[in-house]
C-alpha cells in the first residue's frame, strides 16, 4: 500500500473511531486517553508507534506512564 493510501486509511480508522465517541469534548478525551492506555499496556511494544504515526501526527507525545489500567478497575 502506499504512504498516501496508507495515510488515507489510517484517518478513516481514525474517523470511524471519532464518531463512536462520546458528544461531550471532556469525555471523549478521556476514553481517547483509555484506549491509548489499553494499546499501550497490551501491546506492550513501546517502539509501537511507526516513524509514519508520528510524522502524520504531532499530537504524539512521551508522558510518564500512568497507572495500568487493570490496577485502576480492580474491584476490592
Amino acid at each position: 500500500m502506499s504512504e498516501s493510501r496508507q495515510h488515507t486509511h489510517l484517518r478513516f480508522q481514525a474517523l470511524v473511531i471519532a464518531s463512536q465517541l462520546p458528544e461531550n469534548t471532556t469525555e471523549a478525551l478521556l476514553v481517547l486517553d483509555y484506549a491509548r492506555h489499553m494499546v499501550m499496556e497490551f501491546l506492550d511494544e513501546p517502539s509501537c508507534v511507526s516513524d509514519n504515526v508520528q510524522a502524520v501526527s504531532d499530537t504524539v507525545e512521551t508522558r510518564p506512564q500512568a497507572p495500568r489500567l487493570r490496577d485502576r478497575f480492580t474491584i476490592q
